[in-house]
């Protein structure tokens, strides 16, 4: 008995074959010596709704996505049933003969497929006839999905898929719950049937965004149908009409408290002129808090964030190691109270053209928030660097305090997130506002229980 040669089972070999069949009209499928199918022509995939591209595995395709059945005897051949996109039956009958190569010997099965309902039929009017039902479904912004009683997909439009970045064939037949899991662990069939809205978030090669999973049914119950709504820009949009919000009450709660402060300090201002005018003698002194009056005024106005981004008042070449190192002496009693040990590294940095106030409110805001984290003899350390390659100057700022939960870490940086008793949450929402008006950024990282590092970025304006 001859031996099968290796190249019998090859698909490779046989690819002449493959492409022979898909350029005919007709319907093949092409099965190896040990009975597994090697390819199904592209005729016979388009009529039953599928691509070349759908098709990883053909043996697998066709005993588990067509969902291949043998009806019964048909002359010499078989009645089948196939399953094609959509859920929809149809029933050919299909004869395998062996093919030969030039010496003899056997390569190969082809069997050839007839389309029994509709052999009197064009095949593209039966291709219309299931496709056109179901494009509106697949028109559609949102996703759709439709089980059976035991939540298995019978159904899935175009939308759906795309949505959760998986192909038909991996959808298809698969049962819902379990698909589910792999996103949202604790989903359960209850979840849904009880109208429970799902959001779920899916990773692919683009940014994270979150679906809205909504529950119906059909036909009287036989049928569930789950419609999926990519809510992401939603969620965004929300966030940021929030953010407004936020800012404006910010806004308008520092424009009412500038106006109150700056009626009392007129005030003050006025009685202190009629006094220098009283007591000439002591001019110098009444000099000194004016100028004390004027600039606390200026002082609450940066606190509060009341600067105009246009505005370059007050901006001059400074050096930032020498201006943070003046700054950080007004911590030097409350640290030394505290048993907290401030470090400086100060790098090779360059002089920038900035508003001297805009930086000493960084330095304060941060390192107050430092000191106010640790309970006693804990450490900041705050460093600076220039980075040649972005031609932006670096300040970090390192506590080893209790640190941010997590929950709270994207929220800190909010206009009026505190969780502070006695917070205005406007502290790193200014900081935020500030760095931004020289192209810069700041950067939070903290874990309970370890410290915070604060990173802030600045470049020119």
């Amino acid at each position: 008995m001859k031996a099968n040669k290796t190249f019998a089972t090859d698909k490779n070999s046989l690819q002449w074959i493959c492409n022979l069949l898909n350029n005919a009209h007709d319907f093949f499928v092409l099965k190896d010596l040990n009975g597994k199918v090697i390819h199904i022509n592209k005729r016979l995939l388009e009529t039953l709704g599928y691509t070349v591209d759908d098709v990883d595995d053909y043996d697998h395709f066709f005993y588990h996505i067509l969902k291949y059945k043998e009806i019964g005897p048909y002359e010499d051949g078989l009645i089948i049933e196939l399953t094609a996109k959509y859920n929809l039956k149809m029933s050919f009958s299909i004869k395998f003969s062996p093919i030969a190569n030039s010496v003899g010997d056997k390569i190969a099965f082809l069997g050839f497929v007839k389309l029994r309902s509709y052999q009197k039929e064009k095949p593209g009017d039966y291709i219309d006839f299931f496709k056109h039902s179901t494009d509106i479904m697949d028109m559609t912004e949102e996703g759709v999905v439709i089980v059976d009683n035991k939540f298995n997909v019978v159904y899935v439009n175009n939308r759906a898929c795309e949505l959760f970045g998986v192909k038909y064939t991996k959808f298809i037949n698969a049962k819902f719950t379990d698909f589910l899991r792999k996103y949202k662990p604790d989903a359960s069939e209850n979840n849904l049937i009880n109208g429970e809205k799902i959001v779920i978030s899916s990773k692919g090669n683009c940014d994270e965004r979150v679906l809205l999973l909504k529950y119906g049914k059909l036909n009287g119950g036989h049928w569930k149908t789950i419609i999926v709504k990519d809510i992401t820009e939603d969620l965004k949009y929300q966030k940021l009409i929030e953010q407004t919000e936020k800012y404006t009450i910010a806004g308008e709660f520092a424009a009412t408290t500038i106006h109150e402060i700056k009626n009392s300090l007129t005030s003050v201002k006025g009685f202190i002129q009629l006094l220098q005018a009283k007591h000439p003698d002591s001019s110098t002194y009444y000099e000194t808090i004016l100028d004390e009056v004027n600039r606390v005024l200026g002082l609450i106005k940066n606190y509060l964030g009341i600067v105009r981004n246009s505005e370059e008042e007050g901006e001059a070449e400074i050096d930032i190691n020498t201006v943070i190192n003046q700054y950080l002496l007004l911590f030097e009693a409350e640290a030394t109270k505290k048993g907290v040990k401030i470090e400086k590294r100060f790098g090779d940095v360059p002089l920038v053209k900035m508003n001297k106030n805009h930086l000493k409110q960084l330095i304060l805001n941060i390192v107050q928030n430092s000191l106010h984290a640790i309970e006693e003899n804990g450490k900041i350390i705050l460093n600076t660097k220039y980075n040649h390659h972005t031609k932006k100057i670096i300040i970090r700022i390192v506590d080893n305090g209790g640190g941010i939960e997590k929950k709270y870490l994207k929220k800190v940086i909010e206009p009026l997130f505190t969780t502070k008793k006695e917070g205005t949450g406007l502290g790193l929402a200014i900081c935020k506002s500030i760095v931004e008006l020289y192209n810069g950024d700041i950067k939070i990282f903290s874990k309970k229980g370890k410290g915070t590092l604060v990173k802030i970025i600045l470049g020119e304006r």
